[in-house]
């Protein structure tokens, strides 16, 4: 019990780092933006007197309005600005009234540009503390209840309050899940802004490619909220669905060719039986995550070399969706947790194979929502199939 208070406390310090840590960087990232775009505007202007002081009076309007714009984005800069560029207005031909203010606009730009130079790395810095707090944050939780299973206990009493540290699990699960995403989700769009075609031409290739990396993290850290979502969810009684006719058959091979790719990459042979069979009646999306969780599973604990198959057939009234693969295989033990949220069975551990115990839940709990069934088959060194079986008929909730 030390221990676990101990690891709460751990957690809360994470969870407050990481919200702050997303937060700043929120902000820094939304200075940054402002900066890119004020320095476009300062070049604009600039561009624009070069042209008035060889044109005619009758093209002023386009260094009014570049001057306006800085003006309306900067009132500081705009003072700064505002003596050289009245002069030069007042006569546009004049060589001698430009050099002021390509002056002062040189000026601008340079400090600009060294504000940019130190918003960057800034924006990066909280970032990667926040993605990093994030990832911290994870792996207590996944600390902290393992401990709490493992310290579980059989009397009455002891299952009373397992059953209530599971709710309050849930609950701080959704609680932590949900004040992540808003913050994560605040990154993915000011790192989006800066990488939008006009804005990324200040960027240098490098830069350019650190963005790639934080948007490419954030958006997994997203994926692993709403994953926790999804379990915290799946706590509190049956998912919600949107229900309409779906076609086993071809969710079959829409899941495979997602999957090729990465079976590819592992020289494994994806072999893929999608057969005809009448419509069922569930969620689309939740029943294609339910089988992107099984292909993906069975690809990455299967060897280079190995065969994945995906097939789908009738059953008497009920349709039948089978992921087997001929990887290590499951053993006994750790088949009777298999579907317990963040259990990782101890080949898996060993193997140092990267999860986070929580699709085979989500799968369970998709299942049981349609009204269907999921088991496993499977021995050491004997491959595993997971088999899911599904009502025909519109039994999903």
């Amino acid at each position: 019990m030390r221990r676990q208070r101990i690891v709460w406390a751990l957690i809360g310090i994470a969870l407050a780092g990481t919200i702050a840590a997303a937060t700043v960087g929120g902000f820094r990232l939304h200075h940054a933006v402002l900066l890119e775009r004020q320095a476009l505007r300062t070049e604009q202007l600039a561009q624009a007197a070069g042209a008035l002081a060889d044109g005619p009076a009758a093209t002023r309007a386009p260094v009014d309005k570049a001057f306006a714009a800085i003006a309306s984005h900067d009132p500081g800069e705009a003072a700064r600005l505002r003596a050289s560029y009245l002069s030069f207005r007042s006569a546009p031909g004049d060589q001698a009234r430009l050099a002021p203010l390509e002056s002062r606009v040189s000026a601008e730009s340079a400090r600009l540009a060294a504000a940019t130079r130190v918003a960057n790395p800034a924006a990066r810095q909280a970032i990667v503390a926040a993605a990093v707090g994030a990832v911290l944050v994870v792996l207590l939780l996944v600390w902290q209840f393992e401990l709490e299973r493992r310290s579980g206990r059989i009397d009455r009493d002891n299952v009373a309050r397992s059953e209530e540290l599971v709710r309050l699990r849930d609950e701080f699960v959704a609680v932590v899940s949900h004040e992540l995403r808003t913050p994560l989700t605040s990154i993915i769009g000011y790192v989006e802004l800066l990488t939008e075609e006009g804005e990324s031409s200040n960027l240098t290739a490098d830069q350019q490619g650190y963005l790639g990396v934080v948007r490419r993290s954030t958006v997994r850290l997203v994926d692993l909220v709403g994953d926790l979502l999804l379990v915290a969810e799946a706590g509190r009684g049956p998912l919600s669905l949107d229900v309409h006719d779906v076609d086993l058959a071809l969710l079959v091979s829409e899941a495979a060719e997602l999957a090729r790719p990465s079976a590819a990459a592992k020289e494994i042979e994806l072999d893929v039986r999608p057969e005809a069979t009448p419509s069922i009646s569930g969620d689309r999306m939740r029943l294609a995550q339910l089988l992107d969780n099984l292909v993906s599973n069975a690809i990455k604990f299967t060897p280079e070399g190995g065969r994945v198959t995906v097939r789908n057939f009738a059953a008497g009234e009920h349709s039948v969706l089978e992921v087997s693969d001929t990887g290590g295989g499951i053993s006994a033990a750790d088949r009777l947790q298999v579907f317990d949220p963040f259990f990782r069975a101890r080949g898996a551990t060993a193997r140092a194979v990267p999860g986070t115990g929580l699709g085979l839940s989500i799968a369970k709990a998709i299942v049981e929502a349609h009204g269907g069934d999921i088991d496993v088959h499977s021995a050491e060194g004997g491959g595993t199939t997971f088999r899911v079986s599904l009502p025909a008929a519109a039994q999903a909730t």
